[in-house]
């Protein structure tokens, strides 16, 4: 679970930081698969359109160290809205900073958790994620100037294999440049409340997310109602 003091920090922070969410023999078949799937998929955006046909990464968003600290802020209400690959070769040129929030709308308590497992070690040369703590209850955006520049506040996520980061989706974050001679690879894991709207094409979701199903699963899914409505009666009073 969150521990109280985790809690706190990321609620005033915008940003937590937990070691060994992925360890040992799952994370070695985290990081095997990741790069089987990766070619099996052809090389485009894995997201989870695709990653929901295999078992590994179908487990993982029922994962207690990732989900039980969504549950410590969404409670019964949280709903996986998003899953996606990050695979970046070594060499990148692009900008050293690409702030941007990735929900805009500002309000007292978090909307949405974008939670990233790395799966190489996160140094200075490989890219980084940076965070600027506090941005979360800003109302405004980068602007053109501050968008590609490093923030004078801004905090580096050093994160070894198998450690995360969660997000609060409004704050200012970026990753950076890979320089480094490997990957640099994550799982992009955004849950929220359960009445967000679902990022989602047009495309049904792989019959694999469904088959021996958990009642929870399906919940994380949207395809069951979780504990309570925001509007539920006793039809019979």
């Amino acid at each position: 679970m969150m521990t109280p003091d985790e809690k706190e920090f990321f609620l005033e922070n915008g940003y937590l930081i937990a070691r060994n969410v992925l360890e040992g023999d799952l994370l070695k078949k985290v990081q095997d698969e990741f790069e089987v799937v990766w070619f099996a998929e052809n090389q485009l955006r894995c997201n989870q359109h695709k990653l929901f046909k295999y078992r590994t990464f179908l487990d993982l968003i029922e994962h207690p160290p990732v989900l039980e600290r969504q549950q410590a802020i969404f409670g019964n209400q949280v709903q996986l809205l998003q899953y996606d690959f990050l695979r970046q070769e070594p060499n990148d040129t692009f900008a050293l900073r690409a702030w941007h929030k990735d929900f805009s709308f500002t309000c007292g308590s978090p909307l949405s958790i974008n939670t990233i497992i790395y799966l190489d070690e996160m140094t200075p040369e490989r890219g980084r994620t940076h965070v600027v703590p506090g941005s979360h209850r800003w109302q405004n955006l980068p602007t053109a100037e501050e968008k590609n520049q490093p923030h004078k506040n801004e905090i580096a996520v050093d994160a070894a294999p198998g450690d995360a980061v969660f997000i609060n989706s409004a704050i200012w974050h970026s990753g950076s440049r890979n320089q480094a001679e490997g990957l640099r690879r994550g799982l992009y894991m955004y849950y929220g409340y359960w009445w967000l709207k679902r990022y989602e094409t047009d495309r049904k979701l792989p019959w694999q997310a469904f088959e021996n199903a958990s009642d929870l699963r399906l919940k994380l899914l949207g395809i069951r109602m979780p504990d309570r409505d925001i509007h539920m009666y006793d039809p019979s009073l």
